[in-house]
């Protein structure tokens, strides 16, 4: 199966986890457009080392910025998304928001959180 299949194979889990990392940042009061929409992601079909199954790997990078993520879809088909935010958190003065993950097998019972750092100094 190629990346495109891949893709398409999974591509309700895909937008899911998207629409669940944003869901998450809403209600945390934070800009929702942080978390770029499936079709900005770079994928690639990698073999799992283990198993030889095929994953799909997704990869996204703000130009001239250090902001990125990731989207992975393992070979038993959990799923696992990370989003660089390092930002000022909306509703927790003095701490910063490190990153968004989302996680899950099923697209409608997706976890997701935000990963807050103690405020950094020199801000």
């Amino acid at each position: 199966m190629d990346t495109a299949a891949l893709v398409e194979r999974h591509q309700a889990l895909l937008d899911a986890a998207c629409i669940a990392a944003r869901e998450q940042l809403e209600k945390g009061g934070f800009d929702i457009a942080m978390v770029p929409a499936t079709g900005e992601y770079s994928f690639e079909k990698r073999n799992d080392p283990y198993t030889g199954e095929p994953t799909l790997n997704g990869r996204w990078a703000l130009a001239g910025s250090q902001r990125r993520a990731t989207l992975v879809i393992n070979a038993d088909g959990s799923l696992l998304l990370e989003c660089d935010l390092l930002c000022p958190h909306p509703g927790h003065a003095g701490r910063w928001a490190e990153q968004i993950s989302v996680w899950g097998r099923d697209a409608a019972k997706l976890k997701a959180e935000v990963g807050l750092l103690a405020e950094l100094e020199g801000c």
